[in-house]
């Protein structure tokens, strides 16, 4: 009788312990990284640049995997649905806070389906004109637009971008006549700029790096709260009176009801690989910057974004296409 009483109390034991013992096995095999754009983008960069790292520290294999589509809601509803093991993990973008008021209908809660592990970079977003054009400040950009009678028409590389929202938030705060003429994607965005077809653009710096360097393109003002270190020079919106913040993020979630404690271990170490010294230096060359944060921050950023983007698009009237 004795016997059987301390068999049972084992097992009932190994039961408990059996949960705890798996982990802090964590991770015991591969993690897959879904980015929700094609391969060769800042975001697929981004995450492949952290990768490497993030399994050297982990002692498990990262592995990106590219699932686009649908304003990235393909990507991010697969790791939504995903297990809650910390082995499904989900490069999210700032379409994140910005479908839900862009999309009347998103097949994800991303504060319910989703659990913020780390903010891992952000992108900053610039106006750009022409350098041998009239505009030489985002002054220049208001006064002219309110003398002609059509305003000024500004490019951005598509409806409802980072750069497009952060032209339509200008357009607000400034009360500039500004007129959106959307491309498709950077690239041709910037043309428009060089060929002095459009007067003004906002975007991230990449597509205009080189141009800048030639002397052809002006980067006016950059929408951080404080100027941008890897481009010291280039005033903000909000010292020149306009209180613009606008910036392209990713950071790494995965399905909410995932441990507390895998959620913990994968944002320390995420926050470690994203500073190691040979990934800043790639990304800090792309202008992408290092953040990485906690778990809870992460989440703040996200409900602070998706308020500021909603009232945008509510003001703007912006609809996605």
């Amino acid at each position: 009788m004795k016997k059987r009483s301390f068999l049972a109390l084992l097992a009932l034991s190994a039961a408990h312990l059996a949960p705890a013992a798996a982990q802090e096995a964590y991770p015991s095999h591969a993690i897959r990284l879904i980015v929700p754009y094609a391969a060769g983008g800042g975001t697929d960069t981004a995450a492949r640049a952290m990768s490497q790292r993030l399994s050297e520290l982990l002692g498990q294999p990262v592995v990106v995997e590219n699932k686009p589509g649908a304003s990235t809601m393909v990507g991010t509803s697969f790791v939504a649905k995903a297990p809650a093991d910390g082995y499904t993990l989900l490069m999210g973008t700032a379409n994140l806070a910005t479908n839900p008021a862009l999309f009347a209908k998103v097949p994800y809660d991303a504060e319910k389906d989703l659990a913020p592990v780390s903010l891992v970079t952000r992108v900053p977003v610039y106006a750009f004109a022409n350098a041998k054009a009239s505009i030489r400040s985002v002054a220049d950009v208001v006064a002219q637009s309110k003398a002609q009678a059509g305003g000024l028409s500004y490019a951005s590389p598509g409806n409802g971008s980072a750069s497009h929202l952060a032209g339509e938030l200008f357009r607000i705060e400034s009360g500039a006549k500004l007129e959106h003429i959307p491309f498709k994607g950077s690239a041709e965005a910037a043309i428009s700029v060089i060929g002095n077809q459009v007067p003004v653009s906002f975007d991230t710096l990449q597509p205009y790096q080189a141009h800048i360097a030639a002397g052809t393109v002006k980067a006016l003002a950059v929408a951080l709260p404080e100027r941008n270190p890897l481009q010291p020079s280039v005033p903000t919106f909000k010292e020149l009176g306009f209180p613009v913040e606008a910036y392209a993020w990713w950071g790494v979630l995965a399905p909410a009801g995932t441990p507390a404690a895998i959620v913990d271990k994968l944002s320390k170490a995420i926050q470690q690989a994203a500073h190691a010294p040979e990934v800043k230096k790639r990304l800090d060359e792309q202008d992408i910057q290092v953040v990485g944060s906690t778990p809870a921050e992460f989440a703040a950023h996200i409900r602070a974004e998706t308020t500021k983007w909603a009232r945008v698009v509510k003001v703007a009237n912006i609809q996605a296409q």
